[in-house]
């Protein structure tokens, strides 16, 4: 695994190569665009609540706090590249940032490449002016991207109808997240048993299910302290939690933070 940054930290190149099966463990979002590259392999990538499948040439581009995460597909070996990077580098920029996977055409693919391989390359120098290059390459590849994304086909997630099914309860989970969602009450509300909701749930999203409900009602936790002026009790009975302690303890374990420190960085 190699990182690299810009002289301000506004924006993080990580190139890795893994051997074997990988799922990455933990919850993982974050105040940053991502854009994701994979050079070779094969990934599931789960946003917010669908999977899609990312084949090698594909990009991934994940709105700001946007839950997500890779998991492994039975494919053994895979190398990606990931950029973070804040609002500066979409200035001006005519598209809307929508979380999805995007394939570019056969006539723009190895521009596309070409453009990774020379961010990667720029990021490992020191040169003169390495960081407006980095820039100028990170906005071409964006616009490229952008621009392939919004002439592809709509959906490119999983058909599969347990992938279906899957979707149907995270999208559930999203907009009932206030209530106790028990999982033999929400398996209920989908006809299937609690066994079968616990084990897809896993296998579609790599999450277990409390803990996605949990980590939806952070991330609407996190969306309240940063636009709202709501009180801890307040912002804990909109997600749906009892105790205000209960909900410092949860934010804190998912996020790394309190809940006031997490208002106070902005």
């Amino acid at each position: 695994m190699s990182i690299y940054y810009n002289s301000e930290k506004s924006m993080m190149i990580d190139h890795t190569k893994r051997k074997g099966f990988f799922t990455m463990q933990d919850q993982h979002s974050h105040d940053e665009y991502e854009l994701y590259y994979l050079f070779a392999g094969e990934r599931d990538y789960f946003i917010r609540d669908r999977t899609y499948r990312v084949k090698q040439g594909s990009f991934v581009f994940v709105d700001k706090h946007e839950l997500h995460r890779t998991i492994d597909t039975g494919v053994p070996d895979h190398e990606r590249l990931v950029i973070n990077f804040n609002d500066s580098f979409l200035t001006d920029f005519p598209f809307a940032t929508l979380s999805g996977v995007i394939t570019l055409p056969p006539q723009v693919q190895f521009k596309g490449e070409n453009i990774v391989q020379e961010l990667l390359s720029e990021a490992k120098d020191q040169a003169n002016g390495r960081d407006i290059m980095l820039e100028s390459l990170l906005r071409q590849l964006l616009l490229l991207v952008f621009r392939a994304r919004d002439e592809q086909p709509k959906d490119d997630a999983q058909p599969s109808s347990v992938h279906q099914t899957m979707f149907e309860i995270a999208t559930y989970v999203g907009t009932h997240y206030v209530e106790a969602l028990r999982l033999h009450d929400v398996a209920a509300q989908f006809f299937i048993s609690p066994y079968y909701l616990s084990r897809k749930f896993k296998h579609c999203t790599g999450f277990g299910f409390a803990q996605y409900v949990q980590l939806v009602r952070v991330r609407e936790a996190q969306r309240l302290l940063r636009e709202t002026n709501l009180k801890m009790n307040e912002i804990a009975e909109h997600i749906g939690m009892e105790s205000v302690a209960n909900f410092h303890k949860l934010f804190k374990h998912t996020t790394g933070c309190s809940p006031l420190q997490f208002r106070k960085r902005g």
